[in-house]
């Protein structure tokens, strides 16, 4: 179905802190698990900025933390639904509905995990995912190790890859997140949005970027872009 929005073409979507009320699905698992302290005392997201882990490593981390707390054992099937308690933004389907309604392309590209990211995309009916992966053994057991997919400051390689898939340049896309860490992707799409709640966040380097409190702003900035 071709964009009835001259404008957009595609739609792109954070996870944490917008699709989802929760800011990280990280975390979110570690409050639902017990292992949130271990992370608290650690400083691991200012060593990845500072480019002494990798997002790997921390990945890496961010497991062998889970599976400590839980003796080695955790599985896919607790972890699914641990994330069942996972609230979406509010009026977030009727938005997204909206917009797939006009024939622009919906994507979530997330730092966070796929499991959750997969579950959101199955409940909204949104094609393109790309999350981080957890990988678990035969058994279905949680291995300490991960996919990286989307690294959280290299969002916009995900975007141009995207972009390829779609054949929709990315003057006519929008990014829609919630911090400094979509920066990257704020920066190669032709209309940035950020969607703030309570706390301001501040950026660098970026202008004519859009900010939004809830999903009915949201919906008025893509009404005013394609002329409805």
């Amino acid at each position: 179905m071709q964009s009835k929005c001259r404008e957009l073409g595609v739609l792109a979507f954070d996870l944490d802190g917008v699709l989802v009320k929760h800011p990280s699905s990280w975390r979110y698992l570690h409050e639902k698990f017990g292992s949130i302290r271990i992370i608290q005392e650690r400083n691991d997201s200012e060593m990845f900025r500072e480019g002494v882990i990798t997002y790997s490593e921390w990945m890496e981390r961010d497991l062998k933390a889970l599976l400590q707390v839980r003796n080695n054992k955790l599985t896919r099937e607790e972890i699914v639904e641990a994330f069942k308690e996972c609230e979406l933004e509010d009026h977030v389907d009727e938005l997204v509905h909206y917009v797939k309604s006009l024939g622009i392309i919906v994507a979530i590209v997330s730092g966070g995990i796929d499991i959750l990211a997969n579950m959101v995309a199955e409940r909204l009916g949104i094609e393109l995912v790309f999350a981080n992966k957890l990988l678990f053994n035969e058994q279905g057991y949680l291995i300490p190790r991960g996919i990286e997919v989307v690294n959280p400051l290299r969002k916009d390689t995900v975007l141009k890859k995207i972009s390829k898939i779609t054949s929709v340049p990315l003057s006519k896309f929008m990014f829609v997140g919630d911090s400094d860490w979509d920066s990257s992707a704020f920066k190669v799409v032709g209309y940035p949005v950020l969607y703030l709640r309570e706390s301001e966040v501040t950026l660098t380097g970026i202008s004519n970027i859009y900010v939004v409190r809830n999903m009915y702003e949201l919906k008025e900035v893509i009404n005013k872009l394609c002329s409805i």
